[in-house]
């Protein structure tokens, strides 16, 4: 299935940042990697929520 590939892909993602938060040196590292983890989780949600429109959608007509 399409999303599980881009689950995965995002799961991926957050582990990087999760690690470059481990590895930060400074306050603005720490903040920048807690931003890409919040992006990488929000861009996952949003494509979560389109699937479930979508089958909602098919589901309803």
């Amino acid at each position: 299935m399409e999303i599980l590939k881009e689950i995965d892909t995002i799961i991926g993602e957050v582990k990087d940042e999760a690690n470059n938060l481990k590895d930060a040196e400074s306050h603005a590292e720490e903040v920048e990697a807690l931003k890409e983890i919040l992006d990488s989780l929000m861009r996952g949600a949003h494509q979560v929520q389109e699937k479930i429109d979508q089958y909602n959608d098919r589901r309803y007509r």
